[in-house]
């Protein structure tokens, strides 16, 4: 950070929205995949296969209590189940795949492991059975895995096209290549949530295109390049007008907020197929531009850095995210799972030389918080053991923007000093 660059405002200090590749390059099966079986970390599923069995692309390994399914994303065998670190940094086992030659189950066979037929299982046991827990009752920050009969009745589905990380463009050219699965499922959405009001966000330069595409499916709202107004937690009350707590979930107020990924996942589970694929954005260092992949869910950061011809070697920092939200990873061996959307390659020379200083009381935390919270004193009573008091400062309404961290002069780890408020203070 330059001199100049303390006397701007911490929203100019953000990266903005970059270009991308325009078309999302689809890659072959890598040799072997990583399956974690949670979801993200807070529900474990029981794996229903063993070290040596033979399995087929969308074949059942994995089942939760209430029937949440998780699915082989390659054929092969099973060479072991180990318990692995998460990008999101969560300790959970995984299925670990080898490549072979093993047909591919139809989506009917894969609805069939479940004990279900297409043609007669309710929408819920579809969406449970093909891999997607159902996103219009579950949005927000709680992703507990609870019965759905007591939430509220849906009065808004709020479906992001825009991705939150300046980086990241799966969701913006998912828009444009499966434009018609999203208008087909925006017209058949009435059925399940039939008192709701569509909302789509796109990129503002994508507003009119997307306007009359989708014109009486949903309404379009074009957002900016402007990291702060992509905030889920900040766009969702403006874009559907009902003022929110920040500390209650979305379900709360009926409404589910869910990326365009996460929908068309929802409509292919509901025709019996299993999410077994994920769209992953690759940017930073040792990119000409960005390029969003697909890629089997499961394959490492290593497999898809070297479709590209990289290494990870070669980088200060892989964060599995990006610049603002992604978590550095201390492996190239993490895997890729539903919930990452991005890679994000720092060099070595852009990371500081000292990390986690003591805090200068310059606010610039708090001015860049989107909700004001004082940052700086809740970091401060963390890290001093004093959890009691860092909860009266009310961690838990904040985002996980990284705002804070990202304009900190002392480079202070705040997003994670706040988290370890909301998790341990009473």
């Amino acid at each position: 950070m330059s001199m100049l660059d303390l006397f701007k405002t911490p929203a100019a200090r953000v990266p903005r929205q970059t270009e991308g590749a325009p078309e999302i390059l689809d890659l072959p099966d890598p040799d072997e995949v990583v399956i974690p079986l949670e979801y993200p970390g807070q529900i474990l599923f029981m794996p229903l296969v063993q070290a040596g069995d033979t399995v087929a692309r969308n074949q059942l390994i994995g089942r939760s209590e209430l029937g949440n399914c998780v699915h082989a994303s390659i054929g092969g065998t099973v060479s072991e189940i180990r318990t692995i670190w998460t990008a999101r940094g969560y300790h959970v086992p995984a299925v670990v795949i080898r490549k072979g030659d093993v047909p591919d189950l139809s989506p009917a066979e894969a609805m069939a492991q479940c004990g279900l037929e297409s043609a007669s299982a309710t929408r819920l046991e579809l969406l449970r059975a093909s891999g997607v827990i159902s996103p219009w009752t579950t949005p927000g920050r709680d992703h507990g895995e609870t019965d759905v009969s007591d939430y509220p009745q849906i009065r808004h589905v709020v479906i992001q096209g825009v991705n939150e990380e300046p980086t990241i463009h799966n969701f913006e050219l998912l828009l444009k290549e499966r434009a018609e699965d999203i208008l087909d499922g925006l017209r058949h959405l009435p059925e399940i949530v039939p008192q709701a009001t569509l909302w789509l966000t796109v990129p503002r330069r994508m507003a009119n295109w997307a306007r009359e595409y989708f014109e009486g499916a949903a309404h379009v709202v074009g957002l900016s390049a402007d990291y702060r107004n992509r905030i889920r937690q900040m766009m969702v009350p403006r874009v559907t007008g009902i003022p929110m707590s920040n500390t209650r979930a979305f379900r709360d107020y009926g409404v589910a907020v869910l990326s365009v990924e996460s929908f068309l996942n929802a409509m292919d589970g509901l025709q019996g197929r299993p999410v077994i694929r994920k769209t992953v954005t690759l940017s930073g260092e040792g990119l000409e531009r960005s390029i969003t992949v697909r890629a089997a869910l499961g394959s490492t950061i290593k497999t898809l850095l070297e479709s590209q011809g990289l290494n990870a070697d070669d980088f200060g920092r892989v964060v599995m995210g990006g610049p603002m939200r992604g978590m550095a990873q201390y492996s190239d061996e993490t895997p890729l799972s539903k919930f990452q959307h991005g890679v994000y390659l720092m060099k070595s020379e852009d990371l500081p030389s000292e990390v986690n200083l003591t805090c200068i009381n310059c606010g610039r935390c708090t001015r860049a918080c989107p909700i004001n919270l004082q940052v700086h004193l809740i970091g401060r009573y963390v890290e001093h053991d004093l959890l009691g008091d860092a909860v009266t400062f009310h961690p838990e309404a904040c985002h996980e923007c990284g705002l804070c961290a990202f304009v900190c002069p002392s480079h202070r780890p705040l997003v994670q000093l706040v988290k370890m408020a909301k998790k341990y203070g009473s």
